[in-house]
């Protein structure tokens, strides 16, 4: 046989799934209930429902989850520091919080930049960065920093985080890295709610690993992403914002290689949030401005939940 392990971490309950993929049926489930606060060990109860037999004879694992989904509406993450490159404040009093972003003065502005084709407008003070940057760090653990035409010219991004890493030794996170939307506001939620979320998305793929080690599993490891697609562990725990709706997508891809349906709707109801997705063609719809959970406003790619 050729069985895949399939893991999905809710707010509410955390499945466990064996899947023949040479006869399309699944073997094996088990549920438990999902304890934020101890992820290894919910992941274990949860795979010691599962036949020994049949976990032996694994040969893939899949995993979703809607901790990132519930995170952000919860309000939960890890305390992140914005650094705004070439935005004028008052733009962004108005308009940041549209995008879940803090208020502004939470947020570092650092004058200069490039203009719209990448050409260097002034060079960042960079001696004001460094007192900015010592006045608060103890506060928090990450930086994100986008600069408003970073996605044409990235080298002042790159720099200020060379700078802050330089300076503090802690994770920073680029817009660049993230997305290359031209709205600043989508590019900066994606970068500094994926500097929250990075602990939280670490955790679960440690504790998966950790059970999958015990277990003697040493299937290769996939993550869903929020769009239906699958990245590698390693692309997940730098960029978990990318889990964002995966929960939901997970729900969609199963419901229609199950049913064979091509024109439907797909629900998927879970102790925090409840999802509903339109299917034409076997096709789910793409937010192509990005994924909304919560108060966020991203530039991440992901399907359509209504």
């Amino acid at each position: 046989m050729s069985l895949g392990l399939g893991i999905d971490t809710g707010g509410t309950y955390t499945d466990a799934v064996i899947y023949d993929f040479k006869n399309n049926q699944i073997k094996a489930v088990s549920k438990t209930l999902t304890a934020k606060q101890d992820l290894e060990g919910c992941i274990g109860r949860t795979l010691d429902g599962l036949p020994v037999d049949l976990l032996a004879e694994v040969k893939a694992v899949s995993l979703s989850t809607t901790l990132a989904t519930n995170a952000c509406i919860e309000g939960r993450g890890e305390r992140a520091k914005l650094i705004l490159i070439g935005c004028d404040r008052k733009v962004a009093v108005s308009y940041g919080a549209e995008y879940g972003l803090p208020p502004a003065d939470e947020i570092i502005f650092l004058d200069g930049g490039h203009d719209r084709k990448g050409n260097v407008v002034a060079e960042p003070d960079w001696e004001y960065l460094r007192n900015e940057i010592t006045k608060h760090d103890k506060e928090y653990n990450s930086y994100a920093v986008v600069e408003i035409w970073g996605m044409n010219n990235c080298d002042f991004e790159i720099k200020t985080r060379d700078y802050i890493s330089e300076w503090t030794g802690k994770r920073i996170i680029c817009g660049h890295e993230l997305t290359a939307k031209l709205n600043l506001f989508k590019r900066a939620a994606s970068a500094l709610l994926n500097a929250q979320l990075i602990p939280l998305v670490s955790e679960f793929m440690d504790s998966i690993k950790k059970n999958l080690s015990f277990r003697g599993i040493e299937a290769p490891l996939t993550i869903m992403r929020g769009d239906g697609s699958l990245m590698s562990e390693e692309f997940a725990r730098e960029k978990p914002v990318e889990t964002l709706l995966c929960g939901p997508a997970a729900s969609i891809e199963g419901g229609l290689n199950l049913t064979g349906e091509e024109n439907c709707v797909v629900i998927d109801m879970g102790g925090t949030t409840s999802d509903m997705a339109i299917i034409k063609n076997s096709v789910p719809g793409i937010a192509e401005d990005g994924a909304v959970v919560g108060k966020w406003r991203t530039g991440t790619h992901s399907i359509l939940i209504e």
